[in-house]
């Protein structure tokens, strides 16, 4: 990993590498096709990914006279994300910018992160989508509705504290449709066995 990544929180290091390479799209739209691809249990090989990456940003090659360790960042970048979920979905955070950006621009960050959740998790589970119940398909239509999120938010206090009940419940929403793909594999000692159970005398 190199220095860069580690002094800067994800969202501004992916936004300076989308600063550096011209990119054409919001670097917290990429974060979200990776989370709605992990929610739907999908992951990508690096070759992949970085494909996904080009594509996204609209370029056909990495600045790397600007940035001579991108492509293996990016990686570990996606390598670290991956991890981070599947130790612990409940500890994910939405990658976009901190409060010390407008609020104008942590919705249009917001705006543009549900997009891709909801991008990625379509191609993951495009059958499975429709199968879900209806609590969930609330989620789902709540999600396209907050991807569509003005961006002209005034700063007042009520609009912060409306602003962060938002991210919150794209959070929560987020965790539900990951568990609901993801279910842990039993452990092997709680499998039924067809031994009998002990006798106490």
């Amino acid at each position: 990993m190199s220095d860069e990544m580690q002094l800067e929180s994800d969202f501004e290091w992916l936004a300076n590498v989308y600063n550096l390479n011209g990119a054409i799209n919001h670097p917290s739209e990429l974060h979200g096709i990776v989370m709605g691809q992990l929610a739907g249990k999908s992951k990508l090989q690096d070759e992949l990914w970085l494909g996904l990456c080009l594509e996204h940003m609209g370029i056909e090659e990495f600045n790397v006279d600007k940035q001579p360790n991108v492509q293996s960042d990016l990686c570990n970048f996606y390598h670290q994300t991956v991890e981070k979920v599947d130790a612990d979905s409940s500890e994910f955070q939405i990658c976009m910018p901190d409060d010390s950006y407008s609020l104008s621009e942590r919705g249009e960050s917001l705006g543009a992160w549900v997009s891709g959740f909801l991008e990625g998790i379509a191609v993951a589970q495009a059958q499975g989508l429709t199968n879900l119940d209806q609590d969930l398909k609330e989620i789902l239509s709540d999600l396209v509705e907050i991807s569509q999120l003005d961006a002209r938010l005034d700063s007042s206090e009520t609009s912060e504290r409306d602003f962060f009940e938002v991210c919150e419940y794209v959070r929560i929403g987020v965790l539900n449709l990951y568990a609901e793909f993801n279910e842990p594999e039993p452990p092997a000692d709680t499998l039924e066995t067809n031994e009998p159970s002990p006798t106490l005398h």
